[in-house]
């Protein structure tokens, strides 16, 4: 019925009438409301985006650097080996008690300190023995020469026959033969004496004492009582494949400089230079053996150490450089995408020569002072637009970077 449908209007009357009067108080609302609708669609529009504004252009959006002439460096890289310059096992010559140690073991030792001191009291004992034989020979040689002399003026005379003359010629002769010997046996105990005192014949790191004190050592003994290994300077062994041979010439050459970073969780870089390429290869490896020098003022290298190598070889200038991470692989060989004036992009083939670090060097593709995409090439087409997110970045300049190994670089396309 009809009249059954009068409440629910009455009601929408009633509330209808509540918000009428009530506008006054809902309006603080409604204006925020509708004050922000066109600040929403002025964003939509593009109006309020200030980064698109001044980009200027639309498409995927990608970042971008300008290609630049740099100098790349020719670089062997290789792990190597650290060695000490030199190495001395020191063993006893003469026999003796250790009665004096004059160092710590691993300390660092200078050239002729005391390392050893043997007990010499039975040496010295001789020593002045022998001094006495010495001294006793020589006088019976003067009184054996006096008796010559004497001889000698009678036979003149008939006093004496010419036998008895000769005969105490002779005798001068054996003892002037006798202290010769004694003098030179005194001389060699001398030497031993000298023995008993043992130095360090370099100035290097010692390892650890294989005679301590009060041991009774003597020179036969295998065992050496300490090894000391020339720490500073030191050396780095590597090899490299024989068909680099001609390059590691040229860099003995010239003394070309090496870096050496230690591995582990604080690396460290230190710089040397070439010091001896071997005179073989090695028939079984096909590899040729070189030695880098480094100052190691530190002893930052350790002997036994593994490291990384990277022999700078030369240094070619001016050489189409861009970042690696623009250089892609594709079917046709490595290639870029090139951006336009008006801001589209088109791949381009080009030739990688080497890379170094972070940097791609190119022999050809590419001029000096084109832009290239180095971040969000996925999404490109050939033709079309980008929007560069970094128009206003300073000139990229290649940095200098630590060269991945050969086999690395030969992998992403790099040529010796």
């Amino acid at each position: 019925m009809p009249w059954k449908r009068w409440p629910l209007g009455l009601a929408a009357i009633a509330l209808i009438g509540a918000a009428y009067a009530g506008r006054d108080q809902l309006r603080p609302l409604w204006d925020t409301v509708a004050s922000a609708f066109p600040a929403a669609e002025q964003k939509v529009a593009g109006k309020g985006d200030g980064k698109q504004a001044r980009s200027g252009a639309s498409g995927p959006p990608v970042t971008a650097a300008l290609a630049v002439e740099a100098d790349m460096p020719i670089i062997l890289s290789a792990p190597g080996t650290v060695e000490p310059l030199a190495t001395v096992a020191i063993k006893p010559r003469v026999d003796g008690q250790i009665i004096e140690v004059g160092f710590q073991e691993g300390a660092l030792v200078t050239e002729d300190q005391l390392l050893f001191r043997l007990d010499d009291r039975l040496m010295k004992a001789q020593i002045r023995q022998a001094e006495a034989n010495v001294a006793k020979d020589e006088a019976t040689l003067r009184d054996a020469q006096s008796t010559l002399q004497r001889r000698e003026a009678l036979v003149g005379r008939k006093y004496v026959t010419e036998a008895s003359a000769e005969t105490a010629r002779h005798t001068v002769d054996a003892l002037t033969a006798g202290i010769a010997a004694g003098r030179a046996q005194l001389e060699m105990q001398k030497t031993q004496l000298d023995y008993l005192v043992i130095r360090a014949p370099i100035t290097g790191r010692t390892g650890s004492i294989g005679a301590k004190l009060g041991a009774t050592v003597r020179a036969q003994d295998a065992a050496a009582l300490v090894t000391i290994n020339q720490t500073r300077p030191i050396t780095v062994s590597f090899s490299v494949p024989q068909t680099e041979l001609g390059a590691l010439k040229k860099a003995l050459a010239s003394k070309a400089s090496a870096e050496v970073t230690v591995r582990g969780t604080r690396p460290a870089t230190l710089t040397g230079s070439i010091a001896m390429v071997d005179n073989q290869v090695d028939k079984m490896t096909g590899t040729v053996q070189a030695k880098v020098t480094v100052k190691n003022a530190d002893e930052t290298l350790w002997p036994g150490q593994a490291v990384d190598l990277a022999l700078t070889v030369e240094t070619k200038s001016k050489v189409v450089s861009v970042p690696a991470s623009a250089v892609l692989p594709a079917q046709q060989g490595m290639l870029v995408w090139v951006i336009g004036a008006d801001r589209n992009v088109m791949p381009r083939t080009v030739v990688v020569d080497r890379i170094v670090g972070q940097t791609a060097f190119l022999r050809d593709g590419l001029t000096s002072g084109e832009r290239v995409v180095t971040d969000g090439q996925i999404r490109l087409s050939s033709g079309g637009s980008v929007s560069v997110q970094n128009p206003d970045a300073a000139p990229w300049v290649p940095a200098k970077a630590t060269p991945r190994p050969m086999e690395e670089a030969e992998r992403s396309g790099a040529g010796p």
